[in-house]
């Protein structure tokens, strides 16, 4: 997290100070991060379900329950997918503003983080007002 936070804080520092052209360069380093971030966050999501259930073989129920789960959000996210290209300033020299596949991923990617997002602020209602009926 302390990783992020600095890369954050220098990427705002540095994306400031130099010309719009050499912007795409400034957040490279950024979009690496990003990218080791999805990486680690996938490895954990299918590898940590696995180990859990090698090591405890009678929650099998709750491991395969997990990772259907994961697989329902991102086959809804890339359902809501859209592929309608970009009209930007830089959609003539690039590409993948009108590339579908890069539309379609991109957009997956969005809506399953809003999908997880608002499902774990349910879940922190849910929680929350649970504890509050129990009293």
């Amino acid at each position: 997290m302390i990783a992020s936070i600095v890369f954050t804080v220098v990427f705002f520092l540095r994306i400031f100070k130099v010309t719009p052209s050499e912007q795409l360069d400034v957040a490279g380093t950024f979009i690496i991060w990003a990218y080791i971030l999805l990486g680690l966050g996938v490895v954990f999501t299918l590898v940590l379900p696995l180990i859990n259930f090698i090591l405890n073989p009678k929650n099998i129920k709750g491991v395969l329950i997990s990772l259907v789960f994961m697989a329902v959000i991102f086959v809804v996210s890339y359902l809501m997918a859209d592929t309608t290209p970009l009209v930007t300033a830089t959609s003539a020299t690039d590409l993948n503003f009108s590339n579908p596949t890069v539309l379609k991923f991109t957009d997956t990617g969005l809506f399953a983080t809003y999908l997880l997002f608002v499902i774990s602020l349910l879940l922190l209602l849910l929680t929350g007002l649970k504890g509050v009926i129990k009293r």
